[in-house]
C-alpha cells in the first residue's frame, strides 16, 4: 500500500504543471497589466495636453494683434479715406479750410479747396483740383492732371497723361510729366522740370533745370525763366495772338 500510495506523488507533476500555466498566465498578465499601465501613465505625462493649447492660444492672439495693428497702422498713416471728393459732401460750404491726410483713389480724383493734405495725393487715373490746395507730400496721376486755381506740393509731382495749370502753382522738388504740358498762369518749380509732350507757356515758367523732349512754344509776351540749364530737342516756338 505503501507503494499504491507512491504513484499519486508521482501525479505530483501534475501539479506544477497546473500552476506552472497559472503562473505563466499570471505573469503574462501581470506583464501585460504592467505594460499597459506604464504605457498609458506615459501617454498622460508625455503628451501635456495643457501645453498645445496654450502655445496655439499665445500664437493665435498675437496673430490677430498684429493684423490689428498693421491695419490700422495703414488706414491711418498711410491714407485718410480712398473715396471720391467730388461729391456734396467734399464741397466746402463756409469756405472753411478742410484737413485731410492722404488721398488714393483707384478711380478719379475730383478734389474741390480749400483743402489741406497732411501727405500724398495719388489716383490710378485722372486728378483735378479745382481752388486752393497744400499738399505736404508727392502729387501722382496715371492719368491727366488738371489744376484750377493755386497748388503748394512740397513733393514730387509725376503724371502719365497731359498737365494742364489755370492758376498759380509752386513745386518744391522735381516734376517729371510724360504728356504734354500747358501752362495758362504761372508754375514755379524748385526741382527739376522734364516733359515729354509739346510744351505751351502762356503765363510764366520758372523751374532749376529744363529738359523738354518736343516742342517749347511761348505765347505772346510770355516766358520762362532757367536758373542752371535747359535742353529742348524740338523746335522753339512763339505764338501771337
Amino acid at each position: 500500500m505503501k507503494r499504491g500510495t507512491q504513484p499519486p506523488a508521482v501525479e505530483t507533476p501534475s501539479t506544477p504543471l497546473s500552476p506552472t500555466p497559472t503562473t505563466t498566465t499570471t505573469t503574462t498578465a501581470t506583464s501585460s497589466t504592467a505594460a499597459s499601465t506604464p504605457a498609458q501613465t506615459i501617454v498622460t505625462s508625455a503628451a501635456p495636453s495643457p501645453n498645445p493649447s496654450i502655445i496655439t492660444a499665445e500664437t493665435t492672439t498675437t496673430g490677430e494683434e498684429d493684423t490689428t495693428t498693421m491695419y490700422e497702422y495703414e488706414h491711418i498713416m498711410t491714407f485718410d479715406e480712398p473715396m471720391m471728393l467730388g461729391s456734396s459732401s467734399a464741397t466746402s460750404g463756409s469756405g472753411s479750410v478742410r484737413k485731410r491726410k492722404s488721398i488714393k483713389s483707384d478711380d478719379s480724383l475730383s478734389l474741390r479747396g480749400p483743402m489741406e493734405v497732411d501727405g500724398s495725393v495719388k489716383s490710378m487715373s485722372s486728378v483735378s483740383f479745382s481752388g486752393d490746395f497744400s499738399v505736404r507730400d508727392r502729387v501722382e496721376a496715371y492719368g491727366n492732371l488738371e489744376v484750377d486755381g493755386t497748388l503748394s506740393c512740397g513733393g514730387k509731382v509725376k503724371s502719365m497723361g497731359n498737365v494742364k495749370v489755370r492758376g498759380q502753382v509752386v513745386c518744391m522738388d522735381k516734376v517729371k510729366i510724360f504728356g504734354k504740358l500747358k501752362i495758362n498762369g504761372s508754375l514755379e518749380v524748385h526741382g527739376d522740370l522734364e516733359v515729354w509732350g509739346a510744351l505751351t507757356i502762356n503765363g510764366y515758367l520758372k523751374c532749376r533745370t529744363l529738359t523738354a523732349y518736343a516742342s517749347l512754344t511761348t505765347v505772346d509776351d510770355s516766358w520762362y525763366e532757367v536758373e542752371e540749364g535747359e535742353r529742348v530737342h524740338g523746335a522753339k516756338l512763339i505764338q501771337r495772338y
